[in-house]
C-alpha cells in the first residue's frame, strides 16, 4: 500500500475545498449578475410602459423601444406571447438575430399591443465574459494559493505538535510519564493517544514482569530436585547396577537441566552472543551421543556434516540447549530415516522425514526455541515440503568463525 504524508492529504484537501467553494461563488456571481441585469431592464421596460397614452398609438419612444399591435407581430412570436397576460414579460431572440424583452400593454378596443425593448447592445454581463474569465482566473489562482499557504501554516504547526509529542513518547521512561503528558495536552484526541498508549504500556509491562516472576520461580524451584536427582543417580551408577532405566534417567535429566538453564536465560533480557565461542562439531557430537538411543527406539539415525574447524561465538550452554531442542523435534515429531544436520559459516539446517501420524511442527516450543535463538543473535526458520521438514538457524557473519584448532 502507498503511503502518504498526513500533511500532503490535509492540504490538498484544503485546496479543493478552497477550489470548489471559489467555483460555486464564481458561478453564483454571475447568476446574479445576469439576474441583476435583466431586473434592470425590466424595470426599464415598465418605466416606460407607464408612460404611454391608454388608448392611443404612442408618439414616441426612447431609442431601442418600439410599439407593436399583436396582430402584426411575426407568427412565431405571437404563438411565443400567445398565452401571456397583459403586464407579462418574455424574452426571446428574433429573427434577424436582435435579443429583446416584450412587455404586453392594453391597447385600444380591447385589443393587445407589445412594447419591444431591443436590449442585444446593452447586454453587459455577456459582453464582459471573456474579459471577466481572465480576472476570475487571476482571482482562482489567488485563492488557491492563499489556501496553500494557511493550509501548510495549520498543518505544519499541528505536525511540529506530532512530531514532539512522539519524540517525546518516545523517550518517556515509564507508562505515568505518559499520563502526565495526557494532562497536560491541549488537543482532546491526541491526550486519548497517549492515555491509550499507556494503557498498552502497561499491560504489556506487567505481563512481561509476571513472566519473568514466574520463569524465576520456575528456575529456582527446579534446582534443587536436579540437584537431587543428579545426586541419586551417581550413587546408582557407583552401586554397578546395570539397568537400562540408568540411561533414560541420564536424558531425562539432562533435559531437565537444559530446561532449566532456559528458562533462566528467557527470563532475562540479555544477548549472549558474542560473550564466548563453542566449537561447533563436539557440541553437536556429544548431543548426538546423548539422543542416538533415542532416536535408534524411532528408527532414526543421523548423518553429521559440519566443518571441523567451525566455532559459534555463544556459550556452549545455551547453543546445547537450543539445538538438543531442534534435535528432539527432530526425534520426536520425525518418521524413520536419516536426520541430516549440516552446517557451514552462515546457517545450521536439520532435515529430516515426517511422521504420517504426527503433524510435524513446535507449537509453543518452536517459539521458545525462536527466543533461545534470539537471545545469542541468531534466527530461526522452519520449512516443511511434502513428506520433509527443515529447521534452520542463521546467524550474522561475524557470529562463527573457522579456526585450526579448539
Amino acid at each position: 500500500m502507498r503511503r502518504r504524508s498526513l500533511r500532503q492529504a490535509l492540504v490538498r484537501r484544503w485546496m479543493l475545498f478552497a477550489a470548489l467553494l471559489s467555483l460555486l461563488f464564481a458561478g453564483a456571481t454571475v447568476l446574479l449578475l445576469f439576474v441583476l441585469e435583466d431586473s434592470f431592464i425590466d424595470r426599464r421596460l415598465r418605466t416606460v410602459a407607464a408612460t404611454l397614452p391608454p388608448d392611443a398609438h404612442p408618439l414616441a419612444l426612447p431609442a431601442h423601444f418600439q410599439w407593436v399591435p399583436f396582430d402584426r407581430l411575426p407568427v412565431p412570436e405571437q404563438r411565443r406571447l400567445a398565452d401571456r397576460t397583459v403586464g407579462a414579460i418574455a424574452e426571446f431572440r428574433r429573427a434577424d438575430g436582435r435579443y429583446v424583452h416584450a412587455l404586453l400593454v392594453p391597447a385600444p378596443g380591447d385589443a393587445r399591443a407589445v412594447l419591444l425593448y431591443d436590449v442585444t447592445g446593452e447586454l453587459t454581463v455577456t459582453a464582459g465574459l471573456p474579459a471577466g474569465m481572465g480576472y476570475a482566473a487571476a482571482v482562482f489562482a489567488f485563492t488557491l494559493l492563499c489556501a496553500w499557504l494557511l493550509a501548510n501554516a495549520f498543518v505544519g504547526r499541528a505536525e511540529r505538535h506530532a512530531r514532539r509529542l512522539l519524540a517525546q513518547v518516545r523517550s518517556a521512561p515509564e507508562p505515568a510519564s505518559l499520563e502526565a503528558m495526557a494532562r497536560d495536552e491541549p488537543v482532546s484526541e491526541f491526550a486519548e493517544i497517549l492515555r491509550l498508549h499507556a494503557d498498552v504500556w502497561r499491560g504489556r509491562h506487567e505481563a512481561i514482569e509476571r513472566e519473568r516472576e514466574t520463569l524465576g520461580f520456575l528456575a529456582h524451584e527446579l534446582r534443587t530436585p536436579l540437584q537431587s536427582a543428579r545426586t541419586s543417580l551417581a550413587l546408582l551408577e557407583e552401586a554397578e547396577a546395570v539397568s537400562p532405566a540408568l540411561p533414560r534417567l541420564r536424558r531425562a535429566l539432562s533435559r531437565l537441566e537444559r530446561a532449566g538453564n532456559a528458562i533462566l536465560w528467557l527470563s532475562g533480557g540479555t544477548v549472549l552472543a558474542g560473550a564466548s565461542r563453542t566449537h561447533a562439531l563436539s557440541a553437536m557430537e556429544e548431543l548426538i551421543d546423548e539422543l542416538r538411543p533415542l532416536a535408534a527406539a524411532r528408527l532414526q539415525s543421523f548423518s553429521v556434516r559440519i566443518a571441523p574447524a567451525l566455532y559459534w561465538g555463544a556459550p556452549l550452554e545455551v547453543v546445547e540447549t537450543l539445538l538438543a531442542n531442534l534435535l528432539l523435534n527432530a526425534i520426536q515429531h520425525g518418521g524413520a530415516g536419516v536426520i541430516e544436520v549440516e552446517a557451514d559459516a552462515g546457517r545450521l539446517a536439520i532435515g529430516n522425514r515426517t511422521a504420517a501420524t504426527d503433524a510435524p511442527g513446535f507449537g509453543l516450543g518452536l517459539e521458545i526455541a525462536r527466543r533461545l535463538a534470539a537471545r545469542i543473535g541468531w534466527r530461526l526458520e522452519m520449512q516443511v515440503s511434502g513428506d520433509s521438514a527443515r529447521c534452520e538457524l542463521r546467524w550474522p557473519e561475524d557470529a562463527a568463525a573457522a579456526g585450526t584448532s579448539r
